[in-house]
């Protein structure tokens, strides 16, 4: 398993996140590919990274394309009110979405796991140390041994992310778990979605030892939401050049009335 299907990445991310549909995410990725085709067109060369604020002026520019004048009202449906919002969304998707198999590399502190595992410090660990096939246990335990441990946890590791649920209230009490993850474990998962909360739950099980996974988008050190707060406003994108002159002032309310 190492491709994650988009609408399997989809679930996840909004079981998050649930302020912003399906939809909206599929119009921010195709907006994406949308903007680096305009720019590789530009600069005449191939695909690369894009910066927040190219990626909001190819937002614009598709959003128009694909909705006319009804671009503000569809974007509006979705839960996006303004530049921020394309941010979150990106960042969704930047954080969370990706494979959840570890890699070799993923195993960021092998010795200092395997402690914590075969010392069964906690509840998790020794849940998950029983849960290891005999013949890995004894080869872990074996010092000579020490070059093949990596390889070896990331195996048995992997095997418990795709098979079952992880979580168990009285496994984890000694790992306080993020409200939104708290939403995740009580939610009925299957499959990929299954398999990312597990190792979402290992990750922040093992901060220090297990890396976090991937996203489905990538980023730089760089990128940050903030790249998104310098935006446009949404009146003057979307609705101004479709109006006639005497209507292209937003609508101001009335002033509130003096006692």
């Amino acid at each position: 398993m190492q491709e994650v299907n988009f609408e399997d990445a989809l679930e996840i991310i909004t079981l998050k996140d649930p302020r912003y549909p399906r939809e909206a995410y599929s119009f921010v990725r195709e907006a994406l590919d949308h903007t680096q085709r305009l720019l590789a067109k530009e600069k005449q060369g191939g695909i690369r990274h894009v910066s927040g604020q190219e990626l909001l002026a190819g937002i614009k520019d598709y959003a128009l394309t694909q909705f006319g004048p009804m671009a503000m009202m569809v974007l509006q449906e979705w839960g996006i009110h303004g530049c921020q919002d394309f941010g979150e969304l990106v960042f969704n998707m930047v954080e969370t979405g990706g494979c959840p198999m570890l890699l070799s590399d993923d195993l960021l502190d092998v010795p200092g796991l395997l402690q914590r595992l075969t010392a069964e410090a906690d509840p998790l660990s020794a849940f998950l140390w029983q849960s290891f096939t005999e013949p890995s246990r004894k080869r872990l335990l074996d010092e000579s041994a020490a070059a093949t441990h990596g390889e070896l946890l990331m195996q048995e590791l992997n095997h418990l992310i795709l098979s079952s649920p992880l979580y168990d209230e009285q496994r984890f009490s000694a790992v306080s778990l993020p409200a939104e993850t708290k939403t995740l474990v009580t939610s009925p998962l299957e499959g990929v979605p299954l398999a990312q909360v597990n190792r979402m739950l290992l990750e922040l099980a093992y901060p220090g030892q297990i890396a976090r996974s991937h996203g489905l988008l990538a980023k730089t050190k760089d990128d940050s939401r903030a790249d998104f707060e310098e935006g446009y406003d949404f009146f003057e994108a979307f609705r101004k050049p479709f109006l006639p002159p005497s209507k292209q002032a937003p609508t101001q309310p009335d002033p509130a009335p003096t006692r």
